[in-house]
């Protein structure tokens, strides 16, 4: 288990508070926890898939002077979704990029504002990269481009961006809820 305050490692001993920070620790829902098992097993399916076509790839090849036809499009599409499946565990985890040294020092208080401005802004970015995406979406779609060999509208293989972008959104917008929360308490 991970506390969502401070992401440090807490071993499988059950504990209501983080020895780290002091933080509160919920345990996850059915819910999410059905949500995290489908992100996991969906990105080491995909992850297993592209390492598989690119292995027949290279097979077909150097043996038999041909490969895959489509096979580069789909390995190219499937880093798309194994990427976008990965910045959605990160947010889910707590573990994006973030400096975090002002953090340590601050007051419990001032942590929760400092986390709930933070959030906050990763939502409304994130939310205006949705948009983005969705008319990006849109006007492949348009196109009516596909695969070769496979005759799969890219447009759809593309859909994993709208879907992360709004997974991510989702998560950093309830995040600063959370924040929101923990600063109007004030513990």
């Amino acid at each position: 288990m991970r506390c969502p305050l401070c992401g440090c490692d807490i071993p499988g001993i059950p504990v209501e508070m983080c020895p780290e920070c002091g933080g509160r620790l919920s345990p996850r829902s059915g819910l999410l926890k059905v949500i995290a098992w489908v992100e996991d097993a969906s990105i080491s399916f995909m992850l297993l898939s592209m390492i598989g076509i690119v292995l027949v790839q290279i097979f077909l090849r150097n043996f038999y002077s041909t490969g895959v036809s489509g096979g580069a499009e789909i390995v190219r599409h499937l880093v798309l979704w194994v990427a976008f499946l990965g910045a959605g565990i990160a947010a889910r985890e707590r573990k994006h990029i973030k400096i975090d040294i002002i953090q340590r020092v601050l007051s419990h208080r001032l942590r929760f504002l400092s986390e709930f401005i933070t959030d906050l802004f990763a939502a409304v970015i994130c939310g205006i990269l949705l948009y983005a995406s969705i008319m990006f979406v849109l006007s492949d779609k348009g196109t009516g481009t596909t695969i070769a060999f496979f005759d799969i509208p890219i447009w759809i293989l593309e859909l994993v961006i709208p879907l992360g972008y709004g997974a991510i959104t989702l998560r950093y917008a309830i995040c600063s809820f959370e924040s929101l929360a923990k600063l109007v308490k004030g513990k």
